[in-house]
């Protein structure tokens, strides 16, 4: 066999690593895979930094994107910091909801608990919140914008908890119901004070929301 000529080992090799070559990425999936990294960046800075503090230089960078990059998929900072809460908080609720659809009525109260006491503040962006509020304080367009996805969120878990009550009707609106959870959950006082966990809190108030609703109905 000529010294240039692939031996049969070489040959195998080859094909093996022909088939397990990643596939190339259409140019939507390499667009969101950098969205994503952009978003996962701005938490980490953000939180980090603040909103002032932070740029999009320092963004990209982490993200090992340049400046150029991060502007084709986000046309400002503002936008990129309303996306990042957009991303993080429908994807906790999202979970939270998945949980609840998974559990069974008897099960609802323990189900919303657990997730509370297991959320990951990772990224931790509650007290970003702050900074968000001053956003769109200025901008009514914007104000409503996040007060529909606030509703969105809070109403999908409210429908599902509803389910722990009688006849599946809470005995107040979803909406409310939701809002209740998902605030309790972020809260920040309990960072503080190991004795009480968000937990604790929800089941509290879901049992005795529950409770006066069967009284109610009786």
């Amino acid at each position: 066999m000529s010294e240039h000529e692939p031996s049969a080992l070489h040959e195998q090799l080859t094909e093996q690593l022909g088939t397990v070559r990643p596939a190339r990425l259409t140019r939507e999936q390499s667009r969101a895979q950098t969205r994503e990294r952009l978003l996962a960046s701005a938490a980490v800075v953000f939180t980090r930094e603040g909103y002032g503090g932070a740029s999009c230089d320092r963004i990209a960078e982490e993200a090992g994107y340049s400046k150029g990059a991060l502007y084709s998929n986000f046309a400002s900072k503002d936008e990129l910091f309303f996306a990042m809460f957009d991303h993080y908080g429908r994807s906790q609720a999202s979970e939270l909801c998945q949980r609840l659809d998974a559990a069974s009525s008897d099960a609802v109260i323990d189900t919303a608990s657990a997730w509370a006491d297991g959320m990951q503040h990772e990224p931790d962006l509650r007290m970003l919140v702050l900074d968000m509020a001053r956003r769109t304080r200025g901008d009514p367009a914007l104000a409503e914008r996040y007060s529909r996805i606030f509703d969105e969120q809070w109403k999908d878990v409210g429908d599902r908890l509803a389910r722990l009550f009688p006849s599946g009707q809470s005995p107040i609106p979803s909406l409310k119901l939701g809002a209740l959870v998902m605030e309790i959950a972020y809260g920040n006082a309990m960072e503080l004070h190991g004795a009480v966990k968000p937990g604790d809190l929800i089941g509290i108030a879901l049992r005795a929301l529950r409770v006066a609703a069967a009284s109610k109905a009786a």
